[in-house]
């Protein structure tokens, strides 16, 4: 994806982010999965940019963006915030794989003033127990023992559906490989452990779940349990796509949410904001 170099947001953690497109549209913002960072968006950006206002944060410890401590749900929401009170946006389309579902629907949930639609891709609110546990030793034990470049071949070798991989994997590859191990152990925990199933009633903005068809890292069941949380919110399958549908098969997701949001975020909506708010948003 090749664009102006990302602004910053100021602050602790300094946070990353690309602006593109018309400032004076409706803006949506990119939100990346666990590991990757804004690269991972680069179809996406190039489409909806055309006619809409994109920003495309990197999560804390992730990219161009610093660190400031362990996550929660609740500080990767509050970072969001911190990103739209920079680019001065009052209010957004939130659009997030996996990790960046997550983000999308803690924001979402917590400010729903903020938020013009929702959509959550490839993602999950709450997972039993021993199944996070499981997923947290398989990432962050790794991370420790054999270092970032061996997690990065693993994640690669392990997601991706298609042989040769799409456009855009090595530099999965390379956002995963250049994190720091215990940054990325902690951004696993923090992201495995989430449980925020019962926000999921709060989301009042219209939404869209999408599932990728050949996902065998979050079954479909978790994607059904979050559109059937959302009231009104509907699900729709990538169709021949893994866990990063968005990359495996652009075309179809794009125009799903091409779609989607035409549909359901007004035009007149310039996406500015006057009044920046000092709390961040969260």
């Amino acid at each position: 994806m090749k664009h102006d170099s990302p602004r910053r947001t100021g602050g602790s953690p300094d946070l990353g982010y690309l602006d593109l497109g018309p400032r004076a549209a409706d803006a949506v913002v990119l939100l990346h999965s666990l590991g990757a960072d804004h690269r991972m968006w680069g179809a996406q950006a190039e489409a909806l940019s055309a006619r809409r206002r994109v920003l495309v944060p990197d999560a804390r410890g992730h990219g161009t963006s610093g660190w400031g401590g362990p996550p929660t749900a609740d500080i990767w929401a509050g970072d969001l915030g911190r990103v739209l009170d920079a680019a001065d946006v009052r209010r957004a389309a939130l659009v997030g794989v996996s990790l960046g579902g997550i983000q999308a629907v803690a924001y979402a949930a917590g400010r729903p003033d903020r938020v013009s639609a929702v959509v959550i891709a490839d993602s999950f609110v709450e997972l039993a127990p021993e199944v996070a546990e499981d997923r947290i030793a398989a990432l962050a034990g790794p991370a420790r023992r054999t270092g970032m470049g061996a997690v990065a071949d693993s994640y690669v070798g392990g997601t991706f559906t298609r042989t040769p991989p799409p456009r855009g994997a090595q530099a999965v590859r390379a956002a995963i490989a250049g994190m720091d191990a215990e940054h990325y152990a902690d951004s696993v925990a923090a992201c495995f452990s989430v449980r925020i199933a019962d926000r999921l009633a709060d989301v009042r903005a219209p939404a869209l779940v999408l599932w990728g068809e050949r996902d065998a890292k979050t079954p479909r069941a978790l994607s059904e349990r979050i559109a059937a949380g959302i009231r009104g919110a509907e699900l729709e399958v990538v169709p021949g796509a893994g866990h990063l549908s968005n990359m495996e098969n652009p075309a179809a997701f794009t125009a799903l949410v091409e779609d989607f949001l035409a549909a359901r975020t007004p035009a007149e909506d310039s996406g500015e904001r006057s009044n920046p708010s000092p709390s961040g948003g969260s």
